[in-house]
C-alpha cells in the first residue's frame, strides 16, 4: 500500500515537472518568434543603410511606433562622420541625416534631464512622426507614472508630452 501511494506521488511529482519543463521551453519559443520581426527588421536596415548610404559602421539601433512604424541607425561613414538613417518599412520610404544636421541623443537626454528632474529615462528612440523625424524619450516618474516626450530631430523642441500615464 505505501509503495503504491510512493509510486503515485513520483509520477505525478514527474508530470508536474514535465509540464514545466514544456512550459518553459514553449515560452522561450514565442518570445523567440515575437521578436523575429524586429531582428528582421534591424538586419534589413542594416543592408539597405550599407547598400544605399555612405553609413559604414553601425552604432545603434532605435525603433519608433508612434503612428508610423520606423526603424532607424546611428552610424558613421569611412571619414568618421555620423548620419542618422530612418526607415519606413510600410511605406518603403527613408530619410538620411547628418549628425551635423540635427540634435544627438546625448543633448536629448541632457535637455530632458534639465525640464524633468523627478524622471528617470526608460530609453531613448529616433524615429518618425507627423512628417518630420523626432526624437522620443520614454520615461517614469519618482512617483511610479511613466510619461514620453517628442522632441525635433532637426532643432530638439519639445513638440508633444503624454505624462502621467
Amino acid at each position: 500500500m505505501i509503495q503504491d501511494d510512493t509510486r503515485q506521488t513520483i509520477k505525478f511529482v514527474g508530470w508536474v515537472i514535465g509540464l514545466i519543463i514544456i512550459a518553459f521551453l514553449a515560452s522561450i519559443v514565442i518570445f523567440y518568434c515575437a521578436g523575429a520581426k524586429s531582428r528582421g527588421n534591424d538586419q534589413k536596415i542594416a543592408q539597405l543603410a550599407s547598400n544605399k548610404t555612405p553609413i559604414t559602421n553601425i552604432q545603434k539601433y532605435y525603433h519608433l511606433d508612434r503612428g508610423t512604424s520606423s526603424y532607424a541607425i546611428k552610424g558613421t561613414n569611412r571619414k568618421g562622420e555620423g548620419y542618422y538613417f530612418i526607415y519606413l518599412p510600410n511605406t518603403k520610404k527613408a530619410y538620411l541625416y547628418s549628425a551635423k544636421k540635427g540634435v544627438s541623443e546625448d543633448r536629448i537626454k541632457n535637455n530632458f534631464k534639465s525640464s524633468h528632474t523627478d524622471a528617470t529615462i526608460n530609453h531613448i528612440n529616433l524615429g518618425w512622426y507627423k512628417g518630420e523625424a523626432v526624437w522620443e524619450v520614454a520615461y517614469k516618474k519618482q512617483n511610479g507614472n511613466l510619461g514620453y516626450t517628442l522632441y525635433e530631430f532637426k532643432n530638439g523642441n519639445d513638440i508633444s508630452e503624454v505624462d502621467n500615464l
